[in-house]
């Protein structure tokens, strides 16, 4: 489920079922043009709507958050889900607000070859397994 007007018409029915919260994570650091920043920051949305996508039903995909690296504060999580997954780019520093390492995954998005479409599969792949493998554990305890 995505955060748009369309799809929260049914969140009051469906909301018993969509226990884990997809935040992603856009952290500004210098270095980088305005049309570098566009491209990663369109990339990790991407990759975050294809994740929601293979995981429909379970997942509440949230709008980007666009912090400064320099100033970000301690992130705060949304409550009433059972998991948080924070994806963010390699080599951000993500800080939790304390009290809330439980039942997050902290997704690393590599930021090589984003214009590669296979580059592109392959991480949507391999970052929603590791999505199934938080319910699996969680499952298992």
């Amino acid at each position: 489920m995505q955060w748009n007007m369309n799809e929260f018409e049914n969140w009051e029915e469906l909301r018993t079922y969509v226990d884990t919260a997809l935040l992603p994570l856009y952290l500004y650091r210098s270095g980088f043009s305005v049309d570098e920043h566009v491209l990663r920051m369109n990339y990790l949305l991407n990759v975050a709507a294809a994740i929601e996508q293979k995981l429909k039903g379970r997942i509440l995909l949230f709008p980007i958050s666009y912090q400064f690296a320099e100033e970000q504060p301690a992130q705060e999580l949304p409550e009433s889900f059972g998991f948080h997954i924070l994806l963010h780019f390699r080599g951000d520093r993500i800080r939790l607000a304390e009290g809330m390492e439980n039942g997050v995954l902290i997704l690393p998005v590599g930021d090589e070859d984003l214009d590669s479409a296979i580059r592109f599969e392959v991480t949507v792949d391999v970052l929603y397994k590791e999505v199934i493998r938080l319910w699996q554990q969680k499952r298992d305890q």
